[in-house]
């Protein structure tokens, strides 16, 4: 009878203990092979690049994300500036985390998300540092160099679109104001 008492009370015990400590669940990360140019078809942004800049992981977040910035050098596809933010899980291997070191080169795989519409990677994006991808960028070809001439054009052009939307809606604002004001002055001349 002692017996089974004890044994009724650590069951117990454990019961209590897992309703009021409950553990997280744990996924482990598994990975796929992904020849490269699957893996580059399926890639929203592929292009080389160093780290600039490591943003910081919100201390009361619940998930581990960090914005990281890239000076591209090459690109293969997606690239719309010479710096492109990626944002990446920190929060290790075991959840398809990964971390990338500040003025550390690398090949990038990275796709966009339909929640936030921006660019994320992961361990299983097939990320390498420059050099580790030798193999990798053989099979991926030569790729475009990266300069920033190549986005001033389109800097100059949205500036000059911009301009003009700008000085439309001021022309429409100043005939809007004389009409109104003319309506308002022939209001009280009787």
């Amino acid at each position: 009878m002692k017996g089974i008492s004890f044994v009724m009370i650590i069951l117990f015990m454990v019961a209590i203990g897992l309703t009021v400590f409950p553990g997280e669940k744990a996924y482990a990360c598994s990975c796929a092979y992904i020849e490269i140019p699957k893996r580059l078809e399926g890639a929203t942004a592929a292009f080389t690049g160093k780290v600039v800049k490591r943003g910081v992981t919100p201390i009361f977040s619940h998930n581990g994300f960090r914005e990281y910035t890239f000076e591209v050098d090459k690109a293969w596809k997606g690239v719309h500036a010479k710096q492109m933010k990626i944002m990446a899980d920190d929060s290790g291997s075991s959840s398809c985390g990964v971390q990338f070191d500040h003025n550390q080169s690398y090949l990038i795989f990275a796709y966009q998300k339909e929640k936030d519409g921006r660019l994320h990677t992961d361990l299983c994006s097939g990320n390498l540092t420059l050099s580790e991808a030798g193999e990798t960028l053989k099979l991926l070809g030569a790729g475009k160099s990266v300069t920033e001439d190549d986005f001033q054009e389109i800097g100059r052009g949205l500036g000059v679109t911009l301009l003009r939307y700008a000085g439309g809606l001021l022309l429409v604002g100043i005939v809007l104001a004389w009409i109104w004001k003319r309506k308002k002055g022939s209001g009280f001349r009787r």
